[in-house]
């Protein structure tokens, strides 16, 4: 059966979902046949077919879904868009606050918010077990660019190392 993943594209700076390429891209049911169209011919999954599009399994999906979720900001912090909406998911707290900083100048003051927003949204990792360290390096890969390097260390196996190395263009 497909398995949908997500990816993450470091040339372009954007995420997706992608079907498991190790996976049969022919959809199926529950009792693995075939799904078929009104013609009775095989429905087949469709790829993006772009080769920079890279995907690190359940542990990648887990950071790119707790880094690119929105966060709920808080009455305290300042709302980038102007409006009064704080964002968040409704099913309880899952992501990050890297979409309040978004507008921000880059300062190194910056770098240093951006790296405790990281280590926030992955901070589960740590509490569930999974990670007995994480490592974040923020950065300015070049001017008006923030970037960031995350290694996930978890409790056994190797380091999941993400480099992204644009997430977002500072104004």
């Amino acid at each position: 059966m497909t398995d949908i993943i997500t990816g993450w594209s470091p040339s372009q700076g954007y995420g997706d979902w992608l079907l498991d390429p190790g996976a049969s891209s022919l959809w199926v049911d529950q009792a693995g046949s075939p799904i078929v169209d009104q013609a009775g011919a095989p429905i087949d999954a469709i790829t993006t077919g772009d080769p920079a599009m890279q995907n690190a399994g359940d542990l990648g999906t887990a950071v790119l879904i707790s880094l690119f979720t929105d966060a709920a900001a808080e009455d305290d912090d300042f709302l980038p868009d102007g409006s009064a909406n704080r964002r968040g998911w409704w099913g309880g707290t899952i992501g990050s606050k890297l979409w309040l900083r978004q507008r921000e100048k880059p300062t190194q003051r910056l770098l240093a918010v951006v790296k405790a927003d990281i280590e926030d949204a992955l901070a589960w990792l740590i509490t569930d077990a999974i990670a007995s360290r994480i490592d974040v390096l923020t950065e300015y890969p070049r001017p008006g660019m923030l970037g960031a390097q995350v290694t996930i260390h978890r409790m056994a196996g190797q380091p999941l190392s993400l480099r992204f190395s644009r997430l977002w263009d500072t104004i």
